[in-house]
């Protein structure tokens, strides 16, 4: 009886042994089949993706502030420009006009395909900058540069502290445009004493 119950102890540990042996073998075979995954578990491989929505929210007060102030700005910008450059006087006022139009229409395309990855809508375009400006009259030039030196000192001012956000890719943005306001400032301030 001990023997038999040997044998038989015997041969289940050696059945065991076997198994384990051929299992991880089909494990290492190229060709076995995948085991299946633990579905108890969060699958993190195929979670979706943050809606546009989650990732607003990760942003904070301030970087959503930015993204609409510098939208407006620079679509005003742009208006103001187009509606103004043929009506003004100097030619050289004219020429920072045309600068104005390419250059913020350049900002304001890169602003909207950050703004999209981030998850924010940008407001949406109007035109009352464009019918104020377009019915002015009187010294348009000096107006235009007025206008252009106030937005700019506050453009400045906007990009500047966002340079300083803690979201990486909106500081990179703010930082490589900030140059350009600046100098968009330094050129108008001069405009202004030229018109004097």
């Amino acid at each position: 009886m001990k023997t038999h119950s040997l044998v038989s102890h015997a041969a289940l540990c050696a059945f065991l042994t076997l198994s384990t042996v051929a299992i991880a073998q089909s494990e290492a075979l190229p060709n076995s089949p995948t085991p299946s995954r633990d579905t108890t578990r969060p699958n993190r491989d195929n979670a979706p993706a943050a809606s546009q929505a989650d990732l607003n929210n990760r942003l904070s007060r301030a970087d959503r502030n930015f993204f609409e102030e510098a939208a407006k700005s620079g679509m005003k910008e742009v208006e103001v420009s187009n509606a103004v450059r043929a009506r003004l006087a100097n030619p050289q006022v004219r020429a920072f006009a045309e600068m104005m139009v390419a250059d913020h229409t350049a900002a304001n395309s890169e602003l909207q395909a950050l703004a999209g990855s981030k998850g924010v809508t940008l407001p949406v375009e109007r035109r009352s900058h464009a019918e104020k400006w377009g019915d002015k009259s009187g010294n348009i030039d000096k107006d235009y540069v007025d206008e252009m030196e106030d937005d700019h000192e506050e453009a400045v001012k906007l990009f500047e502290k966002a340079s300083r956000s803690d979201d990486a890719d909106i500081a990179a943005f703010a930082q490589k445009i900030l140059p350009k306001l600046q100098h968009h400032l330094t050129q108008v301030r001069a405009l202004k004493q030229a018109l004097r």
